[in-house]
């Protein structure tokens, strides 16, 4: 009885010790691959192409987490309004500006941008995109707000498209619930404009993008002369 004892006590440690080994090495080995695999999706490869190449679109961004507490927002909405002639090309093109503050006769899908600055803890919920075109055309053209933190992570919140088979002045809103809270230290952030389609109109032009968003309370981003 007494070596069945002493048995028992040996084996039952040992078997415990060999299962937690196992537990361990395999839940360190999903922990690697799974932040592995995390590296690779949050940080591609940058994709490099041509002067006179559009780069294509960053990919849509659900949820977008800042890396920063949640502040106190206000409960009024609050307006960023960029220009239409204030975008600059990503690249060799040509392009004109109007005195109207819009711009056009620029190639087809080729991508416009604009900084976008917005006090820290912001939460942007949605754009306006602002276009005119002389002429009754399929052509149309859409506008992102994207974010990016310059280490080949970007990708865009929320856009907005004008529509085709229309002439004068457009006007239309993101449709996207997918607010992004604004993050200084870790990114930075801009407005994409591009055209596209089968017949490249040159005169759909982009007259400007308005963000909409929510400021922290308290926040003292704007001059003081400027917020009278």
């Amino acid at each position: 009885m007494t070596i069945y004892k002493t048995t028992t006590r040996i084996l039952v440690p040992a078997v415990i010790v060999l299962v937690l080994s196992a537990a361990t090495i395999a839940f360190a080995t999903g922990k690697q691959d799974g932040y592995a695999q995390e590296v690779n999706t949050a940080r591609p490869t940058p994709q490099m192409v041509g002067a006179n190449t559009p780069p294509p679109v960053p990919p849509f961004l659900p949820r977008v987490q800042a890396q920063i507490q949640p502040a106190a927002l206000s409960t009024v909405l609050s307006y960023y309004f960029i220009p239409g002639n204030t975008f600059t090309p990503d690249g060799n093109v040509s392009y004109t500006r109007q005195a109207t503050g819009c711009v056009n006769q620029m190639p087809l899908n080729f991508p416009f941008s604009a900084p976008v600055h917005l006090p820290q803890s912001s939460q942007v919920v949605s754009i306006t995109l602002y276009t005119f075109d002389s002429a009754i055309t399929t052509t149309v053209s859409s506008a992102y707000f994207i974010l990016s933190d310059g280490k080949g992570l970007a990708g865009y919140s929320v856009f907005a498209s004008s529509q085709p088979n229309t002439a004068n002045y457009q006007q239309h809103d993101s449709t996207q619930n997918n607010p992004a809270t604004i993050d200084n230290q870790n990114y930075n952030y801009y407005i994409q404009w591009r055209t596209s389609g089968t017949y490249d109109s040159p005169y759909l032009s982009l007259c400007g993008v308005r963000v909409a968003y929510y400021a922290p309370l308290g926040a003292t981003y704007l001059p003081y002369i400027t917020k009278q």
